[in-house]
């Protein structure tokens, strides 16, 4: 039981030691990676992609604003508004081939004198402050600004959704001839943002000064949704909407948890690029690490305590069969011997009956160290165990009393039947090829507990048989009453 507690204790020793610290050692670990990956993304790859986006919406914008300036500055455009708008195939063939000349969706002209609107299909309408989709008209008017991205449906192809590049046509003495411009689907550039969140796993999308998004690889959200309205980037809608000089990095507490965000401004088409990425997404990897790494190295941790505790059980062990066994031949070694020897005569004193003592002696032994060295004296030693143990019964008591010296207690036989056994022993190791190229003969003493034996006297009595038998030219088995 003591032995058991003390293994319960050093085991838990062991688990409080080694499993607290390798957990320590991997949260660690994670919170370092952790702040690694969220700097990176903050520094590095957020912006990496916003300046991409930022790249390639202004190279797709760039033909569009361009085109819309030349239209704006074209004589053939503006002759023919001063000339009165005379024969309107002629502007509808003009909005045709600069459509298809540069791939755009729509391209179209709206009077300020007449204010019809003019596609490259010829007159769509004359445009009115009494209908909400022609609001857009004189809002740009009023702003004063002479190029303006507006994102709505274009009743021409259908209601697509569609980016309209505005641009303020004057003539030279600087008065109003109307807005020309062109049109590009928005679901090109939704395609251009849904790629980019696929490829690099982040949300990007655009939002106007207002806050209104413009442009969103989810069409379904554009001109419906503000960021200063939407819950979590509410908060710091005012900083992305305020940083026109400068690129803001920055996070806020979404539904889910953290977002890293990242934005700048664009001038040209006075649009915000806004470029998210879920934190818990991007340490989804690191948390699936974390548990990997705890669970190995749980199992790394039981496995160590396991082969601990089997190296310390080995070592008792071993420390244990040193103080009991003899260290040459394994067998029982005189102080367990004795405390055998005593648990054997008080059994037979407490319940009765009666046991024998065999105690055997090596014939001539000094003169096998003295001839063939002391080598060869503890092979045979060894060897004569060996035959010992070969013949005794499971229940006898075998061991080492000292030197060429042995005892072979034997429960519940008589001196007759130890007599009997000491002399089969004697018949096998003189007869035994096992030894080396000497003859080896034994000298076995036998004694049996009587009543008013003490296990001094006993033994006394077994040592006298032993003596006997030597002074009767040895190779004998001598009994004593």
């Amino acid at each position: 039981m003591i032995k058991e507690l003390k293994h319960y204790k050093l085991t838990i020793l062991l688990m409080l030691v080694l499993l607290p610290s390798f957990i320590a050692v991997s949260l660690l670990n994670y919170v370092v990676q952790r702040d690694s990956i969220r700097e990176e993304l903050i520094t590095s790859s957020l912006p990496l992609v916003r300046d991409l986006i930022d790249w390639e919406i202004s190279t797709r914008l760039q033909d569009p604003l361009l085109a819309s300036s030349l239209m704006a500055r074209d004589t053939f455009l503006i002759d023919w508004i001063l000339d009165g708008e005379a024969d309107p195939k002629r502007i509808e063939r003009y909005l045709d081939a600069i459509r298809l000349e540069h791939g755009f969706d729509t391209a179209f002209f709206v009077s300020a004198k007449t204010l019809r609107y003019y596609t490259y299909q010829g007159v769509h309408k004359q445009i009115d402050t009494a209908n909400a989709h022609d609001i857009w008209y004189y809002d740009f008017i009023d702003s004063g600004e002479s190029v303006e991205l507006d994102v709505d449906t274009d009743e021409v192809s259908a209601g697509k959704l569609t980016v309209f590049i505005n641009y303020r046509v004057e003539s030279s003495a600087g008065e109003l001839l109307g807005v020309v411009g062109v049109g590009v689907e928005m679901s090109n550039i939704a395609a251009l943002l849904q790629k980019t969140q696929r490829t690099y796993g982040r949300v990007v999308y655009m939002v106007d000064e207002s806050g209104l998004v413009q442009a969103h690889s989810d069409m379904n959200i554009i001109e419906k949704r503000n960021i200063r309205t939407s819950l979590g980037i509410d908060r710091i809608a005012d900083s992305i909407l305020a940083s026109k000089e400068d690129t803001l990095d920055t996070s806020y507490d979404g539904e889910s948890g953290k977002v890293l965000l990242t934005s700048r401004y664009i001038p040209n088409i006075k649009w915000y690029i806004i470029v998210e990425q879920d934190e818990s997404v991007s340490l989804q990897i690191v948390r699936v690490m974390l548990i990997r790494t705890i669970l190995i190295g749980l199992i790394a941790s039981v496995l160590a305590l396991i082969i601990s505790i089997r190296v310390v059980n080995k070592y008792n062990q071993n420390l244990k069969d040193s103080s009991r066994l003899d260290h040459l031949t394994r067998i029982s070694n005189r102080m367990e011997l004795d405390q055998k020897l005593l648990a054997e005569f008080a059994s037979c004193k407490r319940n009765g009956g009666t046991f024998s003592i065999l105690m055997i002696d090596l014939d001539n032994f000094k003169d096998i160290n003295d001839t063939y060295g002391h080598i060869a004296g503890d092979e045979t030693l060894i060897h004569f165990t060996k035959v010992v143990n070969a013949l005794k019964r499971p229940t006898d008591i075998f061991g080492r009393w000292g030197g060429d010296e042995f005892l072979l207690v034997l429960p519940r036989t008589s001196g007759t039947e130890g007599v009997s056994i000491g002399n089969r022993l004697r018949s096998r190791i003189a007869g035994s090829d096992e030894f080396p190229s000497f003859m080896v003969t034994v000298s076995v003493g036998v004694a049996e507990l009587k009543g008013n034996d003490t296990l001094e006297s006993l033994l006394s009595r077994t040592d006298k048989a032993l003596y006997k038998a030597k002074v009767a030219g040895k190779d004998q088995v001598y009994l004593q009453e």
